[in-house]
């Protein structure tokens, strides 16, 4: 074996230049893969990462059948067990009451329906971004002017052209009745989450005025929680669903509520198989075009060798060796080139404001931060070795299969 390995690795140097070459072309093929999955991640991650952030969080508590039809009918009193036990529970990193229902926002002008959101600002700050992301003007709990504020998206202050300071009517269906609650609010901030959907569609009140428009006292229709580890969704949510369950009421994780969300990111993942699969077919054929050429030069070489003795199954082995050892060192230099470009570029981020206004409704920031999984880097790296030692076989196959005779008088 020492012996093969030694013949192999000379026999891969004997042409500089075509190693080089082949090295080159295998490394740029894995670089791309890399850079690739990088890429994917990123924009997968803040898919996520933006559903949960911005509304949905880790796990929510309401009533059962809140979640299929969310009405203000499905309000219920916080439970001081439940809240008892999400703070004495050291995977939960925070969470919030909100009264989260549908309604009618009225200008001058024209009305839109959106979906009203009343918070308590203190306790928001630690489940969401919103509060994080307004551009122009102040929080709710900053409001100093008179009026009952409100927040509302960029997006939908251009659509209804209303700026700070300006009158907005909300009007919802009251809890116990059908009578219609209506309130007039000041927006008192405008808020950017790079979401332009999100954005569009929910405003922000303080938690006490949706309770009063909607003469709801002090129910709420959901508990939202955020988790110190996501993965522990799951996890927590089933805890919870079997504690709560007696009251009429359901835990749910993100990944049940937003099957949506889960579905996209898994079919993306599978959707980029065959985009990786052309980097690798590029390398297919560049190890089987030069391990061609390279058999072919050395035929007369080979047919010495199988005269004086040589084991065919020990050529193979020694043709499928220069293959692995060529993949070996692309393998090296591509992985360490694509794992430290993927690095840098995901400690500046990559400015995509060109195309702002699809990645918002999509869920995606204007600046990306590509990122990989060691799971990444060893499944692309194995997947090059793979090809190289797969595609190595015709030749070594065509090599064992000469003649001694021909081969030693082909010139």
């Amino acid at each position: 074996m020492k012996t093969l390995l030694i013949l192999s690795w000379r026999n891969i140097w004997r042409n500089k230049r075509r190693t080089f070459i082949l090295v080159c072309a295998m490394m740029a093929g894995l670089v791309g893969v890399l850079l690739s999955m990088g890429l994917t991640n990123s924009w997968l991650v803040q898919i996520k990462d933006n559903a949960v952030r911005l509304f949905a969080g880790h796990i929510k508590i309401h009533a059962a059948g809140y979640h299929d039809r969310p009405s203000v009918e499905f309000a219920l009193a916080p439970t001081a067990r439940v809240t008892e036990r999400l703070g004495a529970d050291p995977r939960v990193k925070a969470w919030a009451e909100r009264v989260s229902v549908q309604a009618l926002l009225s200008t001058a002008s024209q009305s839109r329906v959106i979906n009203l959101v009343g918070i308590d600002p203190e306790a928001e700050v630690g489940v969401s971004v919103i509060l994080d992301s307004v551009q122009e003007g102040v929080p709710l709990d900053a409001w100093d002017q008179p009026g009952r504020p409100i927040l509302i998206g960029r997006r939908l202050a251009d659509r209804i052209e209303r700026g700070l300071g300006k009158k907005l009517v909300l009007m919802s269906q009251q809890s116990g009745n059908n009578e219609v609650g209506s309130g007039a609010f000041r927006i008192a901030g405008i808020f950017d989450s790079g979401n332009g959907g999100f954005d569009e569609s929910h405003v922000y009140i303080f938690k006490e005025d949706a309770q009063r428009m909607l003469a709801l006292g002090d129910r709420i229709t959901e508990t939202v929680i955020m988790l110190h580890d996501m993965e522990q969704s799951d996890l927590v949510a089933a805890e919870l669903r079997a504690m709560v369950e007696g009251d009429a009421m359901e835990a749910l994780s993100w990944r049940e509520r937003l099957p949506l969300v889960e579905k996209t990111i898994e079919m993306s993942r599978q959707m980029m198989i065959p985009y990786y699969a052309i980097f690798y077919v590029a390398m297919a054929f560049g190890i089987l075009n030069t391990l061609l050429m390279a058999i072919g030069e050395r035929t007369h070489e080979i047919g010495v060798m199988l005269a004086i003795g040589l084991n065919r199954w020990r050529l193979i082995g020694m043709i499928l060796l220069e293959s692995l050892l060529i993949a070996i060192l692309s393998v090296f230099v591509g992985a360490a080139s694509g794992w430290g470009l993927v690095a840098w570029w995901g400690a500046r981020g990559i400015d995509l404001s060109s195309m702002a206004e699809g990645l918002a409704y999509m869920g995606v920031s204007r600046i990306i931060y590509p990122s990989l999984r060691s799971a990444d880097l060893i499944g692309a790296s194995a997947a090059a070795l793979a090809v190289a030692l797969v595609f190595a076989l015709y030749p070594a196959w065509r090599a064992s299969r000469l003649a001694p005779v021909e081969a030693i008088r082909s010139d």
